[in-house]
């Protein structure tokens, strides 16, 4: 299996079961954000899905635009930042 050293970015639809395997997270973590954005090491499941990665400001720009005017219960706007 291949992996990063570091966290790479990628955007692209959750296609339902099969997506992410259990053997794809068990191997090295994939993380979703909002904004269809995936965090991961994982270069064996993004080469399988073919997917182009981004770098990490355009991916905090996409998940920033996709949670935009999201409020906490106490009426502050959202965050998230990526690892």
């Amino acid at each position: 299996m291949r992996r990063s050293t570091d966290n790479k970015y990628y955007q692209t639809e959750n296609t339902g079961k099969g997506f992410i395997t259990h053997g794809d997270n068990e191997f090295e973590h994939i993380s979703g954000y909002p904004g269809n954005i995936w965090v991961t090491k994982n270069l064996e499941w993004v080469e399988r899905l073919s997917l182009t990665e981004l770098t990490k400001t355009r991916a905090q720009e996409i998940v920033d635009a996709a949670i935009s005017g999201s409020e906490d219960p106490d009426g502050n706007q959202v965050v998230i930042n990526l690892p």
